[in-house]
């Protein structure tokens, strides 16, 4: 049996350490400001040299720091010592209590995606303490994300930020909101009515399903998922489907829905009622049957929004109508509300009416949505000159 490696650290100034790699030695120095490591080659005497000289030259700065993070334990309180801890403070007290004009709490959705978020800023930055974080470490964390990411946490941060800074747990100087933000351009390529029948083409009846009660109510997937055949409502001798937005349910009236089923929506619907004994009308036997997955879901029938997505563009791929197009510009399912605004447009409905059934709080929503099928086109003047001009 081989004897263990043995350290050769013995009698190195602080921070240098060598390790050996094959038949040679090879120096590194630990920067103790920021842990990094640098290589410092192969010659001892040049690397217990440098090391001297850096231990010297990093030796105030590292005493300064080490003394600054000593005080801030002293003036800051135990709970808001670090980024981590007020995050904790943010997620638990700050945003639940949260309301809206009309008094309405911040949506399951929204508080999930702050958590998704504020779990990302906690993994990077959370570990700092106030007084000792910059703006340098907030640019870095933003500058490794994609341009719409790295916007999202800036807005998350600057919101982290202006609250601490109101509660006296750190000083003014909001350091997100002097970062820049990143320009960053939607382009994807509006779903065509063609396309959304070649998808549907090859679809499985339950996603098929899908797809048309997404193209006749235009809701979101995280609503179309909820479709119950027990929810529909009666009024006057006419059957209602009910659809609460959860992306608007609490923060406008726009948000909460009463479709009428006239007989295409109800042809849908009974299409929906299968050999599969479910109350959701989007609904697809399991491909995980264990009992682990199956006791997470509200019903084991159950779709969740994410596999409409995946689905989506599995079938978009296959189906071949958007292969020239690429990857990241290709519709998603979110499109088709889009494409069903547009045909409700072309069947003559107005836009306020479809502004109520895309549950849009305003009419330039609206006309963004529907803007995406209609290339603009300028109405000028009546066109011909006078001939006592143009034969002079």
């Amino acid at each position: 049996m081989s004897p263990r490696p043995r350290s050769t650290s013995k009698k190195l100034p602080p921070n240098l350490s060598q390790q050996v790699r094959g038949n040679k030695i090879y120096f590194s120095y630990r920067n103790p400001l920021n842990g990094k490591r640098a290589g410092f080659g192969t010659n001892k005497d040049k690397a217990i040299s440098a090391a001297i000289a850096l231990n010297a030259h990093l030796a105030k700065q590292l005493q300064d720091q080490e003394s600054q993070q000593l005080i801030s334990r002293v003036i800051t309180s135990e709970s808001h010592g670090t980024i981590g801890d007020f995050l904790t403070i943010f997620e638990e007290q700050i945003l639940p209590a949260r309301r809206s004009k009309k008094g309405f709490g911040l949506s399951e959705k929204t508080l999930q995606d702050y958590h998704w978020i504020l779990g990302t800023i906690r993994q990077e930055l959370g570990h700092f303490r106030w007084d000792v974080i910059t703006l340098q470490h907030v640019a870095h964390f933003l500058d490794k994300r994609p341009p719409r990411s790295s916007n999202i946490h800036r807005t998350i941060l600057a919101q982290v930020w202006r609250h601490a800074i109101a509660k006296g747990i750190t000083g003014p100087g909001n350091l997100p909101e002097m970062t820049i933000p990143k320009t960053h351009v939607v382009e994807r390529t509006s779903l065509t009515l063609e396309g959304f029948q070649k998808i549907y083409a090859i679809a499985e009846p339950w996603f098929q399903n899908a797809l048309d009660l997404a193209l006749h109510t235009l809701q979101r997937r995280e609503d179309l998922v909820l479709y119950r055949f027990d929810a529909i409502q009666i009024e006057n001798g006419i059957p209602y489907l009910p659809v609460r937005q959860k992306k608007v349910e609490h923060s406008s009236d726009a948000g909460r829905l009463l479709l009428p089923i006239g007989e295409d929506l109800q042809e849908i619907i009974d299409r929906c009622r299968d050999k599969i004994l479910s109350p959701l009308m989007i609904h697809r036997n399991p491909k995980k049957k264990r009992r682990e997955y199956l006791d997470k879901k509200e019903h084991w029938t159950t779709v969740y929004p994410v596999q409409l997505t995946r689905e989506f563009s599995k079938l978009r791929d296959r189906c071949g109508f958007y292969s020239k197009t690429p990857q990241e510009k290709r519709p998603t399912f979110h499109e088709i509300r889009a494409l069903g605004a547009d045909l409700y447009r072309q069947a003559g409905w107005p836009d306020d009416s479809i502004q109520k059934l895309l549950g849009h709080t305003s009419e330039k929503m609206t006309k963004h949505y529907l803007d995406k099928h209609q290339e603009p086109w300028i109405v000028t003047d009546t066109v011909g000159l006078p001939k006592r001009v143009c034969r002079k």
